[in-house]
């Protein structure tokens, strides 16, 4: 069955036909909803656009520490990546008394249904999300190796 919009509904049924662990977070007040979502050991937060009921655009957010240089890391992403984009986040960005920073990478993917795709399409880009995420290796490039003078 070909679907342009989806509801808050199926979007849990695919995750339940996923064995996603899941938590639906709703704000009946301004009509916002998020899932936040486990799924392979891969966590993640999938944001439907909208007032709702029917649903034709997602916004996939994940939220990972740097190992390396988070610009290097988005950098060497978002040049490999054509599925999803990665950002540097300061989390003490607007902390005004707080002189430190506190980098992390956000990952996100914009995921449209608007014209149509069926169920199982849903459940293989949210399956490919979560494969992405649990794989660091592929996620990011080897680290740039910087030559220091003198070294042969």
């Amino acid at each position: 069955m070909i679907r342009s919009s989806l509801t808050l509904e199926e979007i849990l049924e695919i995750l339940d036909e996923l064995d996603c662990d899941y938590e639906l977070h709703e704000r009946p007040e301004d009509l916002f909803c998020y899932i936040e979502c486990d799924l392979y050991d891969a966590d993640f937060t999938i944001y439907p656009w909208g007032p709702g009921p029917f649903y034709k655009d997602f916004t996939f957010k994940a939220i990972r520490y740097p190992e390396l240089d988070p610009e290097t890391m988005c950098t060497q992403f978002n040049k490999v990546s054509g599925f999803a984009t990665a950002f540097p986040v300061d989390l003490n960005e607007d902390d005004e008394d707080d002189d430190t920073t506190d980098f992390v990478v956000a990952i996100k993917k914009m995921f449209s249904i608007d014209g149509g795709v069926t169920s199982e399409y849903v459940k293989k880009t949210i399956e490919l999300w979560a494969g992405m995420l649990l794989h660091p290796i592929c996620f990011f490039e080897e680290p740039t190796v910087e030559s220091a003078d003198g070294d042969e």
